[in-house]
């Protein structure tokens, strides 16, 4: 009888040490360090860089394209807009994309100061992993914009996007988004998705269209990640998020706080740091502009 005892206290103890351990180690992924900066953990750091982005070269060696001409004297290809394959082209300032061409055929009534000089998608250079199978997606634009815009969501080796959806332009320079929970939207498990935020420059031609993009994943989390998302606070999920290579998350969950809180200069500097780290400079100036830092 005494020896059962033993052996139940015993065991208790151990028990007890046990949960002791493992609380320590989730507090320590959980634990809120106001000082420390979010840091991203790519999880395919060597895979080939997706994103394409669109304007004024700084961080980035993809971009707009326009007709399949030249600009600037640089051959620009046509892109795959809504075929299987990832798309690819170059880098140009959006504002001198309107050629005297398109004005003297009267297809657009946009004009150079129309064009933002800046579309980028809030995204990794890389595929962006997400855990969750409806993301909210976002990108930069650079300036006012009052033209009608376009998101695309496209599956590979499926001939129609999965969503394609007109939306409004922006009322002024700032990071917007979309949530495929709104439109039904879900992504299927490890299969890369690219989605596109499209300029429609003449909605009779769209192969003019001026268009950034990136690749995204949904990646089932493990159990004991999943455990570490969900003990994390709210304030401190994003950095669970990035440390572990999901970066939609991160980026949806700082956004979100940014877009709640009535004090977001932390969440904006957050932010910031986040955008530098895949290369997204000008975004990232976006955000620091808006706490007084050059």
């Amino acid at each position: 009888m005494k020896s059962s005892i033993k052996i139940l206290l015993f065991n208790s103890i151990i028990m007890m040490i046990c949960i002791a351990i493992n609380g320590s180690i989730y507090a320590s992924d959980s634990k809120f360090v106001d000082t420390e900066l979010p840091v991203y953990i790519a999880p395919n750091p060597d895979a080939d860089k997706k994103r394409m982005e669109a304007g004024e070269t700084e961080g980035a060696n993809r971009g707009v394209r326009e007709r399949g001409d030249r600009v600037r004297n640089v051959p620009v290809r046509s892109g795959t807009r809504g075929s299987n394959s990832m798309s690819s082209s170059l880098t140009e300032d959006l504002s001198e994309m309107i050629g005297s061409k398109i004005k003297a055929e009267n297809k657009s009534e946009f004009t150079q100061a129309s064009l933002p000089k800046r579309l980028v998608p809030i995204a990794s250079e890389q595929t962006g992993f997400t855990s969750s199978n409806q993301p909210n997606l976002y990108w930069y634009i650079s300036s006012k914009y009052k033209g009608k815009m376009e998101f695309r969501l496209n599956e590979p080796t499926v001939s129609q996007p999965v969503l394609a959806v007109e939306i409004s332009g922006s009322p002024a320079e700032g990071i917007y988004g979309i949530k495929l929970k709104d439109y039904h939207v879900k992504l299927k498990q490890g299969v890369d998705y690219e989605w596109f935020i499209t300029i429609k420059t003449d909605p009779m031609e769209r192969s003019g269209d001026i268009f950034a993009s990136a690749t995204i994943r949904f990646v089932e989390p493990s159990s004991n990640l999943k455990d570490k998302f969900n003990l994390a606070s709210i304030e401190h999920k994003y950095y669970v998020f990035a440390k572990n290579g999901y970066w939609y998350d991160s980026i949806s969950s700082l956004s979100s706080l940014i877009e709640q809180s009535t004090s977001t200069k932390k969440y904006r500097l957050h932010r910031a740091a986040l955008l530098k780290q895949v290369n997204l400079p000008k975004a990232a100036r976006y955000d620091l502009s808006l706490v007084n830092i050059p």
